[in-house]
């Protein structure tokens, strides 16, 4: 049982009724602010357990508990910093911003999170920026959250009667104030008008770009203000005086969702040749960027985060952005070739039973129905607070460590597989880590990446293999939601079943022999794919998997082995839930699970290879001794001049939590009451005529393309999302849309030449969220 939900309850009863059902009965409550655990509640467990004989009745009481304690109302915890906080705000409305965006208005409108003693300034600055979400909501009454389902302030700047603005950007009020208390100025960013919900613009479609030169406009305001200098005078809503409180050459982005690429889109167009941004904000400079759960790929442009610490958090059971696309940022940092000299280091990490709302508090409808092959750790209504835990431990460490002239780096251990996470961390959830010390130059080599075809090193060398069938391919695994991983993100795919071979290795040789005298490190990257009857049961603490590795020498001398499971689980692919939907006449519409093989790094210190010559490496082999079956990726082999951090008392970075959900999968009432004929769903094509050139445009330009309307209605709302939303139509696909002010009407628009090869009569779907059944439309009328 989380230790969470005790800090919330003075006493609990469990009663065995005659029906064999566990019920439980609240005593009462603590006071606000309780952050120890009561003595008793260990003894509780203890007896209340020996109340119970049977397993089944055991797990039922438990789920009955755990989803009580789930639904309490987090507990407002003090920071943890030594400075006392204090929040203000600017709210400049309905404004032309042509450096943002020519065709629409926008609001500069942020919260401000700083320390109340401005001695010591000045403060660096974190900047957040919220994703795609509704921007206007109603109350529910039965759900007790409030769930914002309306788009029109967006267009409008006024939310329709009954309804009020969405503060998406408060919801990370929990990671603001703390990261303030060690002494940042933190600021989070409301992109509610013009840009949350709204029309793409060309090249822009999820208006990533807009929202990076939303973020640099309100970097050149603050530096303003900054400077003492600016037509707009700073409102007395900031409760402080900003001049000379910030060190803008410390600077750090955190992008939720959408605003992950909005993050990189900030720091690319800062960089652009003729930027009007350098001029307006000073000597600002950008550090180091945070992404949770973010898109990638929604504009014309590759939005990398190069030259600066990056971090991206992939939720396991993410169910709007559900192929963890963010996790290509990483990838592509491992084929950038282009020099880097930066000190920057970049990383991901995947937090196991999280979903991709609970990181937002304002946020209170589930996106997933839950996970497959690990508990949840958050709820179908209201806040998590054990998910928001998992935001604290990875982004304000982060921070601390890379922004700000007194950072501490050694914050920064925590990142690196080599080195175990905090215990408030693993306590919550299993987390594996992907992790790159530093660009790829002089200090970081490549050793493989398995680009040649199977059989072949990179060099074009014969592999060998014993016992097992290897593959090389693409990584990651793949749905209706495409792949997780960068195209050209290559693996060896290494199988074998029961009946193989007992002594089980891949090999990879080298001609000439390789001279890693100069190295300590080596790394890799790893993952299990489904096997045997692996994903059919919840993971283990201890992993699936673990595997050796050695060197080989120009001798023949063989390393000491090194086994990964010392300091890295390897554990079974974990992901979203099967669903089912009826769909009458007929058979059930059925999404089958989509589990992620995403990939995370190992090292091994070379002085753990012991026993050969390092100047006269042959051969890089991995075993499998003792291992029935299985099928593991590998990836990215690394030689770093870098020694891994290692912690004096290792252990395996990871622990089964105690579930706070306890099912596998959960289900909003309001979700899943799917009656396709409820929904009345219709389709209707518009053909538009071309649209008009503007003034100036050359006779040789190429027309405009007729555009085609494929307009959506239906009775139930359509949820405004991060990912695209996906209309498959047979076997064709097609992305995009936006969301009408009623919420119930959606429009893609496509070329005719797209439209045109959509297959005639071919049902029609649209997929949005994982825990939202498809909405279907019957033939395509062609």
């Amino acid at each position: 049982m989380s230790k969470y939900c005790f800090r919330e309850i003075w006493s609990a009863l469990f009663v065995i009724d005659v029906n064999n059902r566990a019920i439980l009965e609240i005593k009462n409550s603590p006071a606000r602010g309780m952050t120890t655990i009561p003595s008793w509640s260990m003894s509780f467990s203890v007896k209340w357990s020996s109340l119970v004989t049977s397993k089944s009745l055991l797990r039922s009481a438990a789920f009955a508990f755990a989803s009580m304690c789930a639904s309490l109302p987090p507990v407002a915890q003090a920071a943890d910093g030594p400075l006392e906080v204090i929040t203000g705000s600017y709210k400049l409305l309905d404004r032309d911003e042509p450096l943002v965006a020519t065709d629409r208005k926008v609001d500069l409108w942020a919260e401000i999170y700083s320390p109340k003693a401005l001695t010591g300034k000045p403060f660096p600055v974190v900047v957040f920026l919220h994703g795609n979400h509704g921007t206007c909501g109603t109350y529910d009454k039965q759900l007790q959250v409030r769930i914002d389902s309306g788009v029109a302030y967006t267009t409008t700047g006024m939310c329709n009667p009954g309804e009020v603005v969405a503060p998406s950007h408060l919801g990370y009020e929990y990671l603001a104030k703390e990261l303030a208390s060690w002494g940042y100025m933190v600021v989070s960013i409301n992109a509610n008008r013009g840009i949350t919900a709204g029309s793409g613009a060309e090249g822009d479609g999820g208006l990533n770009l807009m929202r990076g030169r939303l973020i640099l406009r309100h970097l050149a305001l603050l530096s303003d203000w900054n400077r003492g200098t600016g037509e707009i005078p700073v409102p007395s809503t900031l409760k402080f005086n900003p001049r000379a409180t910030m060190d803008l050459s410390q600077v750090g982005l955190m992008g939720h969702s959408r605003g992950g690429e909005g993050a990189r889109a900030a720091l690319q167009q800062f960089r652009d040749e003729g930027s009007p941004f350098p001029a307006l904000t000073g000597r600002m400079s950008i550090k180091s960027i945070f992404e949770i759960a973010p898109v990638d790929g929604q504009t014309s442009r590759v939005l990398d985060a190069d030259g600066v610490n990056s971090m991206v958090l992939l939720p396991a059971c993410d169910g709007d952005v559900l192929n963890l696309q963010g996790i290509k940022v990483f990838d592509r940092a491992f084929s950038r070739t282009e020099p880097d000299k930066s000190k920057t280091f970049h990383g991901t990490v995947y937090v196991w039973g999280a979903n991709h709302n609970a990181y937002n508090t304002e946020w209170q409808l589930s996106d997933s129905d839950g996970c497959s092959g690990t508990d949840a750790i958050f709820q179908a209504t209201g806040r998590s607070k054990p998910q928001q835990v998992t935001a604290v431990e990875t982004l304000v460490p982060f921070f601390r460590a890379t922004v700000g002239a007194q950072a501490d780096k050694s914050l920064a251990a925590q990142f690196d597989p080599s080195n175990s996470l905090p215990s408030n961390l693993v306590d919550i959830a299993n987390v594996d880590r992907g992790y790159l010390p530093a660009p790829l130059g002089d200090s970081v080599q490549k050793l493989e990446t398995f680009s040649q075809e199977t059989g072949l090193n990179d060099a074009g060398i014969r592999t060998k293999i014993r016992g097992v069938q290897v593959v090389h391919q693409d990584a990651g695994s793949t749905s209706l939601w495409g792949s997780e991983h960068q195209p050209g993100t290559r693996v060896a795919t290494v199988s074998w079943t029961p009946d193989s071979d007992k002594s089980k290795m891949f090999q990879i040789n080298f001609k000439p022999a390789k001279d890693m005298s100069g190295f300590k490190t080596l790394s890799f990257r790893t993952a299990l794919r489904c096997f045997s009857e692996i994903c059919d049961f919840p993971a283990s603490a201890d992993g699936e998997l673990p595997y050796g590795v050695r060197l080989i020498d120009g001798n023949g001398e063989s390393s000491k082995a090194y086994l990964t499971g010392r300091d890295v689980r390897i554990s079974r692919p974990v992901g979203l839930p099967e669903a089912r939907y009826p769909q009458p006449p007929g058979p059930d519409f059925v999404i089958p699970p989509y589990l992620h093989s995403t990939l995370f790094t190992i090292q091994i210190p070379l002085s753990a290879l012991s026993g050969v010559d390092l100047s006269r490496i042959t051969g890089l082999r991995f075993i499998f001794h003792g291992q029935e079956s299985g099928t593991v990726d590998i990836a990215d082999i690394l030689l770093l001049k870098s020694e891994p951090v290692v912690d004096p008392n290792p252990k395996v970075a990871s622990k089964a939590p105690a579930s706070m959900m306890a099912s596998a999968r959960i289900q909003l009432a309001s979700m899943t009451q799917y009656d396709p004929a409820a929904d009345a769903n219709t389709l209707k094509i518009v053909r538009k005529p071309p649209a008009v050139r503007p003034a100036g445009t050359t006779a040789r330009a190429a027309p405009a393309p007729v555009m085609v309307d494929v307009v959506l209605t239906s009775k139930r709302h359509f949820p405004v999302t991060n990912s695209f939303p996906r209309l498959k139509v047979g076997d064709k696909i097609v992305e995009g849309g936006t969301i009408g002010p009623d919420g119930k009407t959606m429009t893609i628009s496509v070329p005719e030449a797209t439209y045109n090869a959509l297959p005639a009569g071919a049902d029609v779907t649209l997929s949005v969220l994982a825990s939202s059944a498809p909405w279907r439309f019957g033939p395509l009328p062609k």
